[in-house]
């Protein structure tokens, strides 16, 4: 994976464990604080991955998308 690359993936996983930690009550108001910062900034990670600018669907036929991947 390159640099510029963000493993959805793998950010996905660490916010539901996340979340099973804090849903579990165990852990002391410090370290929830940090997990709580850990999964924004993997949010604000997600979030920029997977902007899709305005949210606009184009249709392209066969042949647009031949001369795309030729680019």
């Amino acid at each position: 994976m390159s640099k510029g690359e963000v493993d959805i993936a793998g950010r996905i996983d660490r916010l539901e464990e996340i979340a099973e930690t804090l849903e579990d009550g165990e852990v002391d108001l410090t370290t929830a604080k940090e997990l709580r910062e850990e999964a924004d900034d993997h949010l604000e990670t997600l979030r920029d991955a997977l902007d899709v600018g305005d949210g606009e669907l184009i249709e392209i036929d066969g042949e647009d998308a031949e001369l795309e991947r030729a680019e």
